[in-house]
């Protein structure tokens, strides 16, 4: 199981040409290459056919498990109460939230920007960035479909809605924040706190009717945190944040060199062993 970004990916959804070429060996040779991102499942694809190979895909950070051809085979949508509570709040705080969905199957967009409000600059122009994937409408009262939410604005004002959604709803949600690509902006992402990147390979280890102990898990940053933590065999990026390696079973080379082949060597001595 491989995270995109900072794992298998480098720059512009490319994989190194020795790490394509091994990993479709592998999976020749009967080992399951499934991806676990946080990305949606349109961008996950432009990595997956740089890839040259189609594979089993986690993605919204777990709340989303595609199969080789593009079915789904898992969500994990909000319900309409959590999403309607969830609006409220940001309402009431002039922020302008954002749902992603499962695209493919139910067609429209990729994600919806909640808009009975005036929009911020920052929405907008993520909006326009967006527009071929993007609509605008009202996100209360919908059909469970959204997977994540989030939202943009300043640091100050996307605390403030994290602290109230977890006084409001304990255990409920996770959340983070983090500084958006424009300097002026942040971006808040709210989750549900039952899924993770584990919570959507479970879904798949039931599928193949294996369990952890049959599985590696590769990432480099804290969201791969429960896969490594769940999995026998947990590797952490050479690149990867020290709280990843503090809990990894091998640490291998960096991403942009070729790292995964370290993962490869590993997994074949492993079954090597087990073998004989």
């Amino acid at each position: 199981a491989l995270d995109l970004d900072g794992t298998l990916a480098i720059d512009n959804n490319q994989v190194m040409p020795d790490t394509r070429r091994a990993l479709q060996s592998l999976h020749e040779e009967g080992v399951e290459v499934v991806i676990a991102t946080g990305r949606r499942y349109r961008t996950t694809r432009f990595v997956i056919d740089n890839l040259g190979f189609d594979v089993y895909a986690v993605c919204n950070g777990g709340a989303l498990v595609k199969t080789p051809d593009e079915q789904t085979h898992h969500e994990s949508p909000y319900s309409t109460s959590q999403v309607n509570d969830l609006i409220d709040l940001a309402r009431t705080r002039n922020l302008s939230l954002f749902g992603q969905r499962d695209s493919h199957v139910r067609g429209g967009a990729d994600f919806i920007i909640d808009n009975p409000l005036a929009w911020a600059p920052v929405i907008q122009n993520y909006f326009n960035m967006n527009i071929d994937w993007c609509e605008k409408g009202d996100m209360r009262d919908r059909d469970p479909e959204f997977l994540v939410t989030g939202t943009m604005g300043t640091e100050a004002e996307l605390n403030g809605l994290v602290h109230e959604i977890h006084q409001t709803f304990p255990d409920t949600y996770n959340s983070i924040v983090i500084p958006d690509a424009d300097p002026n902006s942040w971006y808040c992402e709210i989750t549900l706190a039952r899924v993770t990147k584990w919570h959507g390979l479970s879904q798949l280890a039931h599928l193949f009717e294996i369990t952890a102990k049959n599985i590696c898990a590769v990432g480099d940053q804290v969201n791969d945190l429960p896969m490594l933590e769940a999995v026998k065999h947990g590797v952490a990026m050479g690149n990867g944040v020290d709280a990843l390696h503090e809990h990894a079973t091998l640490i291998c080379g960096n991403h942009d060199e070729d790292g995964i082949l370290d993962v490869i060597d590993y997994i074949r001595r492993h079954n090597e062993s087990v073998s004989t």
